[in-house]
């Protein structure tokens, strides 16, 4: 086109000028833009060099950033979490923003090269490339169904069967604390030579012991004593301490160290200070003062989450930090930075569900990425329903097998995956019942590990577990296993056999027409019924009975073999009592119209009208 426009060849005056127009609109709006190019450039200051100062007040939370930081929105986590921004909207407060800054990265990370965990070089793969946890714990919660001394000794040479490498124990008020806690332990707490065995036969089995103090939530424990209800949180609650208040934090230093002192005898690579579902923060007077410093609820669980670290730290160098992840999972990943939370614990991301990419997703590996070590944790006990006492090892299959799938999706993304810890739930919290019984799940247990150390699903098949319990364990809930041969083993079997014969009284109680005609609630006030079938029923009756009295004696015989007597009298209160009491109602019902010769002319129930009804139950 150009070469037409300076050539020899003539064009009218309009065409050229036309042409002129196009080329020099063409010029300069390459120029402007090469002119604002450089000019943006040279404006934008160094990260350091202050662009304004604006009369705000100080905010620690706020990294020097232009914008007020958003916090990450998480799938499972995010819903209704404060909005940090929020705090810098009041005109009373004076932070000055003195420069621009881009929201930190969180670090880079990819497995650590060169690195040994228990002899073996990590990563440690299968063949199809699936993680096997190096560090394989198995936690003891002693705040329900606590065993006595000698079972330790068999529950380790057990562990060493199945692979495990260490123990973490919760000890809660079984402890033998002194000092200000010496009045809220349980009258069946451990002496200090019992605490000293348990550990030296754990150190005998080479074992790994990782002690778990919880330092925020459950510890109802303590704060259902008149003696520290003031320390709670939200006075109607005693699961969260206030921990903002001096005397608080002095009974939480006091009770670490006296866990602390003893464990370290034996060695302490670890210190797990729990710090999960703490669910009432900012309401005691403390915590509303310290708010002021820390602005959110959030910020305010890190610095004590922080704090706390940093005393085991400063007490015990050569100690890290666990603390379970849900806390942290809903922070903001700047202040995460700010309490320097990953110089001083590693998280322990719990889920015991059976499927974890719903409950565990990605983005919130991905929240705490910045930490680089990392722990999982899974369950074989405990995590079911509150109320479950017998045997449903599917569900915590189906726990593990997803955690192989997780380990294997993240472990490029952390410099080191430190293990899994398997936990064993005695009890919801501090007040709910009894869970399943450490026996009563060893064989879920032996299984589950199996799943780790192979890194794959089952199915169904557990060689290793069969030949170590001298049994085939089944999965599904309701069946079972004979012959066992494992620590408690009779009990499990016991248990199992109960929870059979409970779910065939609760059909023939349900379902049954001649229980439900002639030996109902009417029959039971006014010994009125059919001599016909109350001999049928009471048949059906003593073959219910007679099983379950003598399970309920063979089961106290053996579970006190493994367990305080209170603990014996509890499981058998709450799963079997009623069942007993029932059949036994019965029993005296039937006795009464049996030995009845005549029975009173309609309406037999009149003579009723004059007492308060009986508030007794089918």
């Amino acid at each position: 086109m150009l070469r037409g426009f300076f050539g020899r060849r003539s064009r009218s005056v309009w065409i050229r000028l036309t042409y002129l127009c196009i080329v020099t609109i063409i010029f300069l709006f390459a120029t402007s833009q090469f002119k604002a190019t450089t000019t943006h450039a040279r404006f934008v200051p160094e990260p350091a060099q202050p662009i304004h100062t604006l009369d705000l007040p100080s905010d620690p939370r706020v990294p020097p950033h232009l914008d007020p930081p958003k916090p990450i929105q998480d799938v499972e986590q995010g819903a209704g979490r404060e909005d940090p921004s929020n705090a810098l909207k009041s005109p009373n407060r004076n932070v000055k923003w003195t420069t621009r800054r881009s929201s930190p990265l969180p670090k880079l990370t990819k497995p650590a090269e060169n690195v040994m965990i228990n002899g073996e070089k990590y990563p440690k793969l299968t063949p199809d490339g699936k993680l096997i946890p190096q560090r394989r714990i198995i936690h003891l919660d002693l705040k329900g169904a606590a065993y006595k001394p000698e079972y330790f000794t068999e529950l380790f040479a057990f562990f060493n069967r199945l692979k495990a490498t260490g123990i973490l124990l919760e000890w809660e008020d079984m402890f033998p604390f002194k000092g200000k806690l010496a009045g809220a332990v349980n009258k069946n707490a451990y002496s200090m030579d019992t605490v000293e065995h348990i550990l030296k036969e754990a150190q005998k089995h080479h074992l790994q012991i990782i002690p778990l103090v919880q330092t925020m939530g459950h510890l109802e424990w303590i704060l259902k004593l008149e003696k520290f209800a003031h320390l709670r949180e939200d006075s109607r609650f005693p699961q969260v301490i206030c921990f903002s208040d001096d005397e608080a934090w002095s009974l939480l230093q006091e009770m670490i160290q006296e866990v602390a002192e003893v464990h370290k005898k034996y060695g302490m690579p670890y210190f797990h200070i729990g710090a999960d579902e703490a669910f009432q923060i900012g309401i005691c007077n403390a915590s509303i003062s310290r708010l002021q410093k820390e602005f959110t609820r959030e910020r305010l669980m890190l610095w004590h989450i922080a704090r706390t670290s940093r005393f085991v730290k400063e007490k015990y160098p050569e100690t890290q930090i666990l603390a379970w992840h849900d806390m942290m999972a809903s922070a903001m990943e700047t202040d995460i930075e700010d309490y320097k939370l990953t110089e001083l614990l590693q998280p322990v991301l719990w889920n015991y569900a059976e499927d974890l990419d719903v409950y565990l997703p990605r983005s919130t590996w991905m929240i705490l990425r910045s930490f680089g070590s990392v722990w999982g944790s899974s369950a074989w006990k405990g995590a079911d329903g509150p109320a479950r006492y017998s045997t449903n090892a599917n569900h915590y299959l189906k726990n593990h097998e997803s955690w192989v799938k997780q380990f294997s999706m993240v472990y490029k993304d952390f410099n080191v995956i430190e293990g899994l810890i398997m936990t064993g739930w005695s009890r919801y919290d501090h007040f709910a019942v009894l869970a399943e019984t450490i026996p009563v799940a060893l064989p879920t247990l032996a299984m589950s590990m199996e799943t780790m150390l192979e890194g794959r699903p089952m199915l169904g098949n557990y060689p290793v577990s069969s030949e170590l319990l001298q049994c085939t364990p089944p999965v599904e809930l309701g069946l079972i296993a004979s012959g066992c041969r494992f620590p408690g083993s009779r009990i499990y079997e016991l248990v199992n056999e109960m929870y059979q014969k409970q779910m065939q009284l609760r059909t023939y109680r349900q379902d049954d027409y001649e229980l439900n005609g002639w030996l109902s609630r009417v029959a039971d006030e006014y010994s009125v019924s059919s001599h016909w079938y109350i001999d049928k029923i009471e048949q059906m009756i003593e073959m219910h009975a007679n099983p379950l009295e003598q399970i309920s004696e063979d089961l106290r015989f053996e579970m006190e073999k493994v367990f305080f007597k209170d603990t014996v009298d509890e499981f058998l209160f709450t799963y079997l009592a009623d069942d007993l009491e029932w059949l036994n109602r019965k029993r005296e019902t039937i006795k009464k119209i049996s030995t009845a010769k005549t029975f009173p002319k309609r309406p037999f129930i009149e003579s009723a009208k004059s007492k308060p009804a009986s508030s007794s139950c089918l």
